[in-house]
């Protein structure tokens, strides 16, 4: 019996590392998309899909939260911020780009 239950608690502990990590996904999507929005200014159909896609994120985020909160737990903020910190990378290289709206589109499709 005690091994089944050091199953189960090690099964929850990659739950939850999982819900972090996936947590830490959306938080690099959020500054990600929030910062090649902030660009676009030609294209305001696809301004206004990355803003309803950034409303979708911030909305994921919070359902793992409340997943989290199941085991008492709660989001790694050094994860998501290893996150941000890649998402503004990717941001700045955008912008070194003529075609910054193909490549942000790329981007975007490859994440998700």
């Amino acid at each position: 019996m005690q091994s089944a239950q050091t199953g189960n608690d090690i099964r929850i502990e990659r739950l939850i590392e999982w819900l972090r990590d996936a947590h830490a996904m959306e938080a690099q999507a959020e500054t990600m998309l929030t910062k090649q929005a902030s660009r676009i200014e030609h294209y305001p159909e696809l301004k206004a899909r990355i803003e309803q896609h950034i409303d979708e994120t911030q909305n994921q985020a919070r359902l793992i939260e409340s997943c989290l909160q199941r085991y008492d737990k709660s989001y790694s903020g050094l994860k998501d911020l290893g996150g941000k910190m890649m998402a503004m990378g990717q941001a700045m290289g955008g912008m070194m780009v003529n075609d910054e709206i193909v490549k942000g589109a790329q981007m975007g499709y490859v994440f998700e």
